[in-house]
């Protein structure tokens, strides 16, 4: 082998490790700060939502719904304090499960109002990560197909984020609100004497927690939307059991 043969083969032994080494650490790319760039963001994650019995504190069922959202994302900016930070909106968001405690399925959708921003900031001014991350949603609860919330106001939060679309962390929110099957007016429970409040309504939903974020196809998002709002409509659908007929007096 002479010299300009040996010097071909390690170019290209060299150009292979290189071409290995980028392949690798694009595979594992670490952020280093927030996306530039504006997004559409589709999303599957995990809710946990604790159902209370009527005087109870302690809950009766540990309710886990799959959640899907929308979520439009705007570039990041410098604020007025000097911290970054990015803007979004919940543009939709579909949720559903099957409560034992109730025999029914909750779904819970966003609200036909306004729809609130959200946001990101980094919790120091030389750097984006890591982050803290507030969610903001106005939304309606079902029990079927009867709406037993309209128009709540939610906030959720979590710190620690270290890349965008948020993982591996846990969302908490605080959305206590109580109910009853038919969707009449419960008063509400988030104000009492004693911590934790007790249930005020014949049903409450305790604090929650938001986990296991995952980014997917728009088509897996449509999908999740369409399975949310059927159950919706399957139980709007079926027989309603008619009541008793009258008992007839004796001598009549």
């Amino acid at each position: 082998m002479n010299h300009k043969s040996g010097l071909r083969i390690i170019g290209a032994l060299l150009g292979l490790l290189l071409s290995g080494g980028a392949t690798q650490a694009h595979a594992g790319d670490v952020q280093t700060g927030f996306p530039e760039y504006a997004e559409v963001e589709f999303e599957h994650s995990i809710i946990t939502i604790p159902i209370i019995l009527k005087g109870e504190t302690v809950p009766a069922e540990v309710l886990k719904v799959d959640a899907f959202m929308r979520l439009n994302r705007e570039k990041p900016a410098r604020n007025g304090l000097g911290y970054r930070q990015f803007e979004f909106i919940i543009d939709a968001w579909e949720l559903y499960g099957y409560s034992k405690v109730l025999d029914a399925y909750i779904t819970i959708k966003l609200s036909e109002t306004i729809k609130p921003k959200s946001l990101g900031v980094s919790l120091q001014k030389d750097k984006d990560y890591p982050a803290m991350i507030v969610y903001n949603a106005i939304y309606d609860i079902y029990v079927n197909e009867v709406r037993v919330g309209q128009g709540r106001a939610g906030v959720a939060f979590a710190t620690g984020v270290m890349e965008i679309p948020p993982r591996n962390i846990t969302v908490a929110f605080h959305k206590p609100y109580s109910f009853s099957r038919t969707g009449g007016s419960v008063p509400d429970g988030s104000i009492c004497v004693t911590e934790p409040c007790p249930c005020s309504g014949n049903f409450c939903f305790g604090d929650g927690t938001c986990e296991d974020m995952e980014q997917i196809p728009e088509a897996t998002f449509n999908e999740g939307v369409a399975k949310a709002a059927s159950y919706r409509v399957a139980a709007a659908l079926q027989p309603k059991t008619p009541p008793p007929a009258p008992t007839k007096k004796k001598g009549n």
